[in-house]
């Protein structure tokens, strides 16, 4: 099986590169392997909670390499520790960090199928895409989904959202020269809300060649408004792997 794949990512318009606080991995911005088994990730971290970046990283340097969730925490715990903070910060520290995640199982059968398998928590989402028409999405799969309130992993055993619960699992079928878009909150929700209106958005993803091609576009939707007055898509972080497989 051979996968390929490219990663790029913004922060919040506003933000320096040092406040991006989603991740993904693999982290190379073009990537190629040819393996049995493949897996990939795209968390976003809370801005609102303590050092929600590293979290993000974790969990999806966790989901790739099979990391206990127990152990991330233990690490994120270590690591957060050893910095000198201000009282306040501390403070906040005890509330843990919260982050959402999409992650990809990609494997190559004996048989006659080939199975994926896409896991998570939260807002993040994969688009399983063939011959430039996407065939799902998942865990959501239209822009009136997104809330202010999704599921979240917590860097923290004894918090109330319990991840355990809140994760979801779908399975499919891949084939040759299929992609899949693992994409954080803010630009999944725009572009389910462009398929919904052009049915086209698997085209414009598989046409972000580079790092400006993504800086343009995230550009102009974020000053793009809307009927309603707001605009077409969210001042946030934004992050998108592209993954594409053939045996």
């Amino acid at each position: 099986m051979r996968v390929s794949g490219k990663l790029f990512w913004l922060p919040k318009n506003g933000n320096s590169l040092e406040e991006y606080e989603d991740a993904a991995y693999p982290c190379d911005e073009h990537f190629e392997t040819e393996a049995n088994e493949f897996k990939c990730a795209v968390a976003d971290g809370a801005t609102e909670t303590s050092f929600a970046g590293l979290w993000a990283k974790l969990l999806v340097e966790g989901y790739s390499e099979k990391t206990a969730l127990a152990l991330l925490r233990q690490k994120w715990n270590a690591d957060v520790r050893q910095k000198d903070l201000p009282w306040y910060a501390e403070e906040k520290l005890e509330k843990g960090a919260y982050a959402a995640i999409a992650g990809l199982h990609l494997k190559k059968s004996r048989g006659k199928k080939n199975i994926f398998t896409v896991e998570a928590t939260g807002d993040c989402c994969v688009f399983h895409v063939r011959e430039n028409t996407m065939l799902s999405s998942f865990p959501l799969s239209a822009s009136e989904d997104f809330n202010n309130s999704p599921a979240l992993i917590c860097s923290h055993e004894d918090a109330s959202v319990d991840a355990a619960m809140s994760k979801l699992t779908q399975r499919g079928e891949w084939k040759d020269g299929d992609s899949f878009f693992l994409l954080s909150d803010a630009i999944a929700c725009w572009a389910l809300k462009r398929q919904e209106q052009m049915q086209d958005v698997a085209s414009v993803l598989q046409n972000i060649e580079a790092q400006e091609d993504l800086t343009r576009l995230v550009d102009e939707e974020r000053h793009l408004v809307l009927d309603d007055g707001r605009p077409a898509m969210k001042n946030d972080d934004v992050t998108l792997l592209c993954v594409t497989v053939c045996s």
